[in-house]
């Protein structure tokens, strides 16, 4: 009898270490996957630093006003280059102003936009 208690302790014991070394294992594997993920983590903030650094640059004032200067004619506003609301919709429309004026009361530039729309068959 106390044999018999003996070796079931002995398997008992047995398979108490071999469960500990599996979790030891698992743990070690989980420790690993962890330090790779920081490991990536790291990386991808150093990224995203490079990045940042990278869109600041390319967004400078400085840089883009020369850019400007090199490639476009882009200048101040001016006076000349700025329309009335009436002057918009006459554009748009592209008729002379007395047919719009029938269409529409004068100053009123939402129906006068509705009137061009029902006109050319935007609806």
């Amino acid at each position: 009898m106390v044999r018999a208690t003996m070796i079931l302790l002995c398997f008992l014991l047995l398979a108490a270490a071999a469960g500990r070394y599996k979790a030891e294992v698992s743990v070690r594997e989980a420790k690993r996957e962890l330090k790779a993920l920081e490991d990536a983590k790291a990386q991808e903030l150093s990224m995203i630093k490079v990045l940042r650094a990278e869109v600041a640059y390319l967004e400078s004032p400085e840089r883009l006003a020369k850019i400007a200067a090199r490639h476009t004619d882009l200048g101040p506003l001016t006076g000349t280059q700025l329309m009335t609301a009436d002057e918009f919709v006459l554009a748009l429309a592209g008729a002379p102003a007395q047919d719009l004026a029938r269409e529409a009361p004068a100053g009123d530039v939402i129906m006068q936009a509705l009137a061009m729309a029902e006109g050319s068959g935007l609806d």
